[in-house]
């Protein structure tokens, strides 16, 4: 009887910390961002943010306070953590960011596919709208429109949700904890 319940503390254990490590954003993994709106630039990271062909692609960095893109009229940052993280950064100096701003991320070489994108802190603004849309599996826009921040440098925060997929060892250990539930039923069975 200890035996089965040790068991099954460490599958679920293992289970648990399977979909944890699947459900990032790899470090590396290539960003291509364009912008439409109050500004037509995005900047890249991996280009020093000059304004040259190929800036609006750059690889997620996540090192803090490594802005993946600015846009050209550095009004705002943009910053992907490997934990989905997005946080948006009103760079433009005053507590007002006028016009409105469409961006998409497209994202190569996840391991698994997006499944949403939701709000997590809008906490900093105090008027304006924002709007999150998964595009497809590997797609993401944010609209801006109007936003008022608290302070002159507020950011917001969304989270990029990754479909976590079982590993195959996840489902053999499952399998095996069934089989070994179903064992013990035939043994109880026959007693």
């Amino acid at each position: 009887m200890k035996t089965f319940k040790t068991l099954a503390v460490v599958a679920a254990a293992w289970l648990g910390s399977g979909a944890a490590l699947a459900a990032t954003v790899p470090v590396g993994t290539l960003i291509t961002g364009g912008v439409s709106g109050a500004s037509t630039a995005l900047l890249g990271l991996d280009h020093g943010y000059a304004d040259e062909p190929g800036s609006n692609v750059t690889k997620l960095s996540d090192g803090f306070g490594d802005l993946e893109f600015i846009t050209g009229d550095a009004a705002v940052g943009i910053d992907f953590l490997s934990s989905g993280l997005l946080q948006i950064w009103n760079n433009s100096g005053d507590a007002g960011l006028p016009g409105s701003y469409t961006f998409t991320f497209s994202f190569a070489g996840l391991g698994q596919p997006l499944s949403g994108i939701v709000g997590l802190d809008m906490s900093g603004l105090s008027g304006g709208s924002v709007g999150l849309q998964l595009v497809d599996d590997h797609r993401v826009s944010v609209t801006l429109n109007n936003l008022r921040f608290t302070d002159s440098f507020g950011s917001i925060t969304a989270q990029l949700n990754v479909a976590t997929v079982p590993e195959p060892g996840s489902l053999l250990l499952a399998g095996a904890g069934l089989g070994l539930l179903a064992l013990r039923r035939t043994r109880r069975a026959a007693a």
